[in-house]
């Protein structure tokens, strides 16, 4: 692991022990895509003022030139040129946040809308409502309509499995692997 690339944990959830509405609580709860769309956002545009910044930084060290000689100018235009540096190295890392947050955003909604309802499979349920109806052909026919609806739920666990560990996947592939650039000294130490 460097400095510019810090190590990223692989995805380890085991969702397979996990019920079906546990599962669909997990797209569920506390998976706000609009806000994180929006903290996205904020940082997209914090990288836009801060390349604004930078340019502006720039040009005032480069117009300094003829009216700033000697010694203290050269001096100068070095600490203005760290400092502009150091904006431009953050306002690029800041835009590799926003994209990430607006990515991880897209794939969060993205597992909401794909997660499949649970498919309610309760065979004592079952057995129980047949045998209410009264209908002899509900019973005689119950084994062959009990595997139907547990192959269906198993089906649709199945799919919402998938999905958490795509959605993972994905997130994993958008942790940004960079890191902020440490502040430039711009006076005395």
């Amino acid at each position: 692991m460097s400095a510019a690339e810090p190590a990223v944990p692989e995805p380890t959830a085991r969702y397979e022990s996990y019920s079906h509405e546990a599962l669909a609580a997990q797209v569920e709860h506390g998976n706000d895509p609009v806000s994180a769309g929006e903290a996205g956002a904020r940082w997209t545009e914090l990288s836009r003022r801060l390349r604004d910044s930078t340019a502006e930084l720039t040009s005032l060290v480069s117009g300094s030139q003829e009216s700033w000689q000697g010694e203290a100018g050269d001096a100068m235009r070095a600490v203005l040129g760290r400092a502009a540096t150091w904006l431009g190295d953050s306002a690029a890392v800041s835009a590799v946040v926003g994209e990430s947050v607006a990515g991880q955003a897209e794939v969060a909604a993205r597992a909401r809308a794909d997660m499949p309802p649970p498919v309610e499979y309760d065979p004592a349920a079952m057995i129980r409502s047949a045998a209410a109806s009264g209908n002899v052909l509900a019973l005689a026919g119950l084994s062959a309509v009990m595997d139907a609806r547990r192959a269906e739920a198993e089906a649709a666990r199945q799919k919402a499995i998938d999905v958490l560990h795509t959605r993972d996947t994905a997130l994993h592939g958008l942790v940004p692997r960079v890191v902020f650039p440490v502040a430039p000294v711009l006076g005395p130490a």
